[in-house]
């Protein structure tokens, strides 16, 4: 009866390990049939004869642009239907997408499209995928002219254009204009007046404006940028070089004779070693006159968390001297396939994202700066600057500059910036002169080649 029982009992556990093994092979093929593997995915995409263009976007969920970047791609992917398809991957945040696709350039194993953002594009171009996009870009002249000659200069490495901008930057400076007023002065003209209005101001009672040398040195490094930009052509040239070589000139050094005169006399006590927050802070409480910035932070104007009840009445923008005006390019969008039949599909996506309708596309729905040159006679434009006049202000002045030009962070190795936050306040105490400090920045320069 012992045995009888035994015998039943292990009949009985080896149909439970036949079901489980049965349960779990069923399983496996399931996944392969329904796609558990990209890879999978993939074949089944490219053997229906539709390419896919594998597309990582960390503009999702609540992400500002979330909206309008579901729309292209839907909307690109209905247009190429049959003939290419965006597979986009979701990645939560920014910072959360530059981590992977640097852990993904490190093996050479790239998507077919990366925004090169945050040292990204010389990754790409380093490990040799970076496709250069010339040849495609003047295949189009109206698409080209869509562009820009200035954004594809921007992002044109060693004579070969690896990234694709979608938007720009315009950085020039805010006022108080009750302050102003109360000094009898208004936007200077000339680098001159903008001294002189400083001297104005101040002996109005008034901190004519809001300096830093902490961090990035940020605001400082703008107004700099700015006079460095504007003195002449010389100037404006070395403002728009990547990775300037020297910046031993009479324009750089010029310039920081006035930064040493300002940071001595004309900002706030705390200015030397304080970061951006305090910085800020001063102007929108209402304390200084004036603050360098870009438009996003008119937003700030209006926050009462961050601003004085009002301060939004209180503020005006306007160009910097002579007409000048920081107008930066996003590095945008690169191809990085590894075959000539996904390098031009993954190039239609960014032709199609990238063109006139998305640019405004993302104007109208997040205020993101497009890169075409006649905005100011749009529908949207209109109904922006209903909304929007402070920043509709600077994008009018913006089509009037004579002068534009990078930020000194967008052009300058990191061990320049840093050279400067150590020099200015040796400069103001007058440790050391312009031109040593201009001596420093080269020699910071030349140890980064």
């Amino acid at each position: 009866m012992k045995n009888a029982r035994m015998e039943e009992f292990m009949k009985k556990r080896w149909v439970k390990v036949l079901m489980a093994v049965t349960l779990s092979t069923m399983m496996a093929i399931s996944l392969v049939g329904c796609g558990g593997s990209d890879k999978s995915t993939e074949n089944k995409g490219e053997n229906s004869g539709v390419i896919e263009i594998k597309y990582p976007t960390f503009r999702v969920g609540v992400q500002l642009s979330a909206a309008p970047e579901k729309q292209l791609i839907d909307d690109f992917n209905e247009k190429y239907k049959g003939k290419y398809k965006v597979v986009a991957e979701e990645l939560p945040s920014d910072q959360s997408y530059v981590d992977k696709m640097k852990v993904l350039a490190a093996s050479s194993e790239l998507p077919d499209i990366i925004e090169g953002k945050d040292g990204l594009r010389e990754l790409a171009i380093k490990n040799g995928q970076a496709i250069d996009l010339s040849d495609y870009v003047n295949s189009d002249s109206k698409y080209k002219e869509t562009i820009g000659e200035d954004a594809i200069k921007t992002n044109t490495v060693d004579g070969k254009l690896y990234s694709i901008s979608s938007a720009k930057q315009l950085i020039g400076y805010f006022y108080n204009k009750e302050l102003f007023k109360k000094a009898g002065v208004t936007p200077a003209k000339t680098w001159d007046e903008f001294m002189n209005n400083c001297d104005k101001l101040s002996n109005a009672g008034i901190t004519p404006i809001s300096m830093m040398t902490g961090e990035n040195c940020w605001a400082t490094n703008l107004l700099l940028g700015a006079m460095i930009g504007t003195a002449n052509d010389a100037g404006n040239a070395l403002m728009k070089t990547k990775y300037p070589k020297t910046y031993e000139t009479p324009e750089v050094t010029e310039s920081l004779e006035r930064m040493k005169t300002i940071l001595s006399k004309y900002t706030t006590k705390d200015a030397l070693g304080s970061g951006y927050a305090t910085t800020a802070n001063h102007f929108l409480q209402g304390q200084t006159a004036m603050l360098p910035n870009g438009t996003w932070m008119a937003a700030d104007f209006v926050d009462k968390d961050k601003a004085m009840e009002g301060f939004n009445d209180k503020v005006a923008v306007a160009m910097y001297p002579n007409d000048g005006l920081f107008t930066q390019y996003e590095i945008g969008y690169m191809v990085c396939s590894k075959d000539k039949a996904h390098q031009d599909a993954a190039f239609e996506f960014i032709k199609f994202k990238t063109s006139r309708e998305a640019q405004l596309l993302y104007f109208k729905n997040t205020g993101t700066l497009p890169l075409i040159n006649d905005l100011s006679n749009t529908d949207e434009f209109a109904q922006f600057k209903k909304e929007n006049p402070l920043i509709a202000d600077m994008i009018l002045q913006a089509e009037k500059a004579k002068y534009t030009f990078n930020t000194l962070d967008n052009i300058s190795y990191s061990s320049v910036i840093d050279s400067m936050s150590q020099s200015y306040p040796s400069l103001a105490m007058g440790d050391i002169d312009a031109k040593t400090m201009a001596k420093n920045m080269t020699e910071a320069a030349s140890k980064s080649k």
